[in-house]
């Protein structure tokens, strides 16, 4: 991607790049109904869920751009990004509380180590990731 493509160039390519994280997803999901995970799996699990919420948030920081609503980076840009997401339509409320679940894990993931990881909490987020992503994409429009 360069700085020069649309935001809807931008934001279809980085559903592309979630949507091979939920491949992943996908597989470990098939993998938890016959087993626990172990935990090789716990961090792959962990590691697409983290990947996919930057996804997320490029994309609503491109959206956000595109009409001269860049959030400010503050101590709560991240939080900053979702409330303006949804003061502006671009999510509901109900997608904004899903979502800061993905956002308080990716802040856990990003700040902790691997061996930290519980598989049982990751059970809930894994369980609704698919899920919470054709949301987005039906509210913003994809």
């Amino acid at each position: 991607m360069s700085p020069e493509d649309s935001t809807s160039d931008r934001v279809h390519f980085e559903f592309k790049q979630i949507d091979q994280e939920l491949q992943i997803i996908k597989r470990i999901n098939v993998i938890r109904r016959t087993s626990d995970m172990d935990d090789i799996q716990i961090r792959a699990a962990a590691s697409s869920l983290h990947s996919i919420y930057n996804g997320v948030e490029k994309i609503l920081v491109f959206m956000l751009k595109d009409r001269s609503l860049p959030p400010e980076r503050s101590t709560s840009w991240h939080s900053e990004v979702l409330d303006l997401a949804t003061h502006n339509r671009l999510i509901s409320e109900k997608l904004a509380d899903e979502l800061r679940d993905y956002m308080g894990f990716r802040h856990f993931y990003r700040h902790n180590y691997g061996f930290m990881l519980d598989g049982e909490l990751l059970k809930p987020l894994l369980d609704r990731i698919i899920n919470t992503v054709s949301e987005l994409k039906r509210q913003i429009g994809t």
